[in-house]
């Protein structure tokens, strides 16, 4: 532990342990609650710990004083996965924690909570999964037909901290903005063009929206509007963008699996709107302040969709509402989509915004 954090422990009155481990999306949908405990508790030592994976998307966030990140079981290597386990348990203990506040609600991020030693270690009412009851002795108000931004809010208001105004405070760091300056310099065909973020993939196939009415999108942006579409993704949407590019005739620029975690913020700063189905990039873009046209079909919308009003969700209302339901095999919901609707709300929004 540094001098300098040794330090602040020592004058300050309260230490709290946010936990939220993942996914990049409810990160981003947690940050109102880390700035509302910060309103609440503005001398307090906070900590946020969170999936290894995903720590870059909040680190540098203003409201913290800390990234404790813990592992992710790959499947493989259990005994590496021991030893960064007891290692980030150790540096949980370290900071000798008063309060952990779990908003994930799974037995992997309330078991850390149990191992920091905090005393009070609060999870909603209403979370049952996991076990995770066994972790936690404190119980907060919980609500699951809200929109998740609401509902983990919940949580800074059990503890008598002001919410509003909603803010998320999403950290992009210098470097972050000159890459993602310099790589549209790099690859836009002229420069001053608008730029749409479309971004190709979801956590689950019957959350994405069909390849190919994304590069009709791109083909209708560019040659209606002469907008230049950025095709946005992780390694693992390649195939995907490889589809889109095959199918196109104009100019798109590919950043698929090209941005690290804490780069991908600072593309879709750059972007006038983004277009996406379900997913992190979609909370991202909100937390920017990009304009987003939001393609949902089996998920609902005011759960899960863009938070705010300067977005439009296209939604379309399946009968099945499977809600997410990994064994779905069916994706006509997001067919159902038509390239027309998304090309038709991109306009607006562009209009709207510039």
């Amino acid at each position: 532990m540094s001098e300098a954090l040794r330090e602040r422990q020592s004058k300050d009155p309260l230490r709290i342990l946010l936990a939220r481990r993942s996914s990049m999306g409810d990160i981003v949908l947690t940050m109102p609650t880390l700035v509302a405990l910060r309103r609440g508790f503005p001398d307090a030592y906070i900590a946020w710990m969170v999936d290894n994976r995903f720590r870059e998307i909040i680190e540098g966030h203003d409201c913290l004083d800390e990234v404790i990140p813990v592992p992710r079981y790959p499947g493989h290597a259990p005994l590496r996965f021991l030893r960064e386990t007891v290692q980030s348990m150790l540096v949980l203990r370290e900071r000798k924690f008063d309060m952990a506040v779990d908003t994930h609600g799974l037995l992997k991020s309330s078991a850390f909570c149990l191992l920091s030693g905090a005393r009070r270690r609060i999870g909603f009412d209403d979370e049952r999964r996991e076990l995770n009851l066994l972790c936690t002795n404190e119980r907060a108000p919980g609500n699951s037909d809200i929109h998740a931004v609401d509902r983990y809010l919940m949580m800074a208001e059990y503890l008598g901290c002001p919410t509003e105004p909603i803010e998320f405070h999403l950290p992009i760091s210098e470097a972050s903005r000159d890459w993602a300056a310099q790589f549209v310099q790099d690859n836009q065909p002229a420069p001053g063009q608008p730029l749409v973020g479309l971004n190709l993939g979801a956590s689950r196939p019957h959350k994405c929206w069909p390849p190919h009415y994304f590069a009709q999108l791109a083909e209708m942006l560019y040659k209606e509007d002469g907008v230049i579409s950025v095709l946005i993704g992780s390694p693992e949407e390649g195939p995907l963008a490889q589809t889109v590019q095959q199918q196109v005739t104009v100019p798109v620029i590919d950043a698929v699996g090209h941005t690290t975690v804490a780069q991908l913020p600072a593309l879709i700063k750059r972007c006038d709107v983004v277009v996406s189905a379900d997913s992190g990039p979609m909370h991202v873009a909100v937390a920017a302040g990009t304009p987003v046209v939001a393609l949902i079909g089996p998920t609902l919308p005011h759960l899960t969709g863009p938070y705010g009003d300067n977005n439009i969700v296209l939604w379309s209302q399946p009968e099945c509402a499977c809600r997410n339901k990994a064994g779905c095999s069916d994706y006509h919901c997001m067919g159902e989509i038509t390239v027309n609707r998304a090309h038709e709300a991109v306009r607006q929004l562009l209009q709207t915004n510039t």
